[in-house]
């Protein structure tokens, strides 16, 4: 394997309790899908040559929900922090040499895109670590980005063990890493738990790195919604907000007229097609194919069904597991 190898290996282990909820919070529904889904998506998109997941609290019922899934379960009991998830990870890629790249379950909002920067920066620079940093207007709780007055990455603080002044700091450490393997794999033993969480610091590598003199790169990040984790149902909702704006934007690129974008509620497993129009107040969900030259008029909900092409679905219909085609449309638009 070259340093173009990739692993990807996604943190889900955690309890969630913030969620205030028996389901693990990577499997809360986000837009008909659990989040996790999405965060698979994406770094299968990569096409990485290992792919594993670490799993904790309730790992049977996230098993269960992707026993289909091709990479490598990974089981981290007691959580000990990510440290501690990345040198269980590690006894899985003993052979592997490459580009390990580290994110979350609870991310879902990531994009392919910036993954792929990700990756160009921390290859063009041979960097021992890349990461990914945002600005927050309220960082509490967040580890802090601390440079030198020159601008170089130095450290990250963990919110509980920083300094008064450490905390006014608004740039925040989002937790999405890439890490030469081989730096990584020879640097997690070192990790230790004297910190006020009593957990191994994934973010005590920056600052090994640097004692080291390894070169490290960060890319800064303005849309914090992209980059951050869902810790609550307040969260949720608003990761929800902006993954449906972007499913929507994308059906209208692709030839779809929606009335109403505010309105309209489409899962990311529905398929539409072209020169359709989506009235508003609809909700379209679950397995639904809609065809082209269609009118799906306002207050409709569609339910894994069939709409062939040229169909007219008249307001305030429901249609749930059914197949209507042209003939079958009937009232006002």
């Amino acid at each position: 394997m070259t340093r173009k190898s990739l692993a990807v290996v996604i943190l889900a282990a955690g309890k969630g309790t913030r969620m205030k909820s028996d389901l693990p919070k990577v499997l809360h529904p986000l837009v008909g899908k659990p989040m996790l889904s999405y965060v698979l998506d994406a770094a299968g998109s990569l096409r990485p040559q290992k792919s594993l997941l670490v799993v904790g609290h309730r790992s049977g019922k996230v098993v269960a929900a992707f026993r289909d899934w091709p990479g490598i379960f990974v089981n981290q009991v007691p959580q000990l922090g990510t440290g501690h998830a990345l040198q269980l990870a590690q006894k899985k890629m003993k052979t592997f040499r490459g580009t390990v790249l580290v994110l979350y379950g609870d991310v879902p909002l990531i994009e392919k895109e910036t993954l792929k920067k990700l990756l160009q920066v921390h290859r063009r620079g041979k960097a021992a670590l890349t990461l990914i940093s945002t600005e927050l207007e309220n960082p509490k709780g967040y580890g802090r980005i601390i440079r030198d007055p020159q601008g170089h990455l130095l450290k990250i603080v963990e919110e509980k063990d920083a300094t008064a002044q450490q905390r006014q700091i608004r740039e925040i450490n989002t937790g999405i890493y890439c890490f030469d393997s081989a730096f990584l794999f020879s640097s997690l033993s070192g990790l230790t738990r004297k910190n006020s969480q009593k957990e191994y610091y994934l973010t005590d590598l920056v600052q090994m790195a640097r004692e080291r003199e390894l070169p490290m790169s960060t890319i800064f990040h303005p849309k914090s919604e992209e980059v951050l984790g869902i810790n609550d149902r307040s969260e949720l909702s608003r990761s929800s907000q902006v993954l449906r704006q972007r499913i929507l934007k994308d059906w209208m690129l692709r030839g779809v007229n929606i009335i109403d974008p505010m309105t309209t509620y489409i899962e990311s497993s529905v398929q539409i097609g072209s020169d359709t129009v989506i009235g508003p107040f609809t909700l379209i969900r679950g397995k639904t194919r809609i065809g082209s030259n269609c009118v799906i008029s306002s207050h409709v909900v569609i339910e894994s069904a069939m709409i062939k092409d040229g169909t007219i679905v008249p307001p305030f219909s429901w249609t749930n597991k059914s197949l209507v085609r042209a003939k079958d449309s009937k009232g006002p638009v």
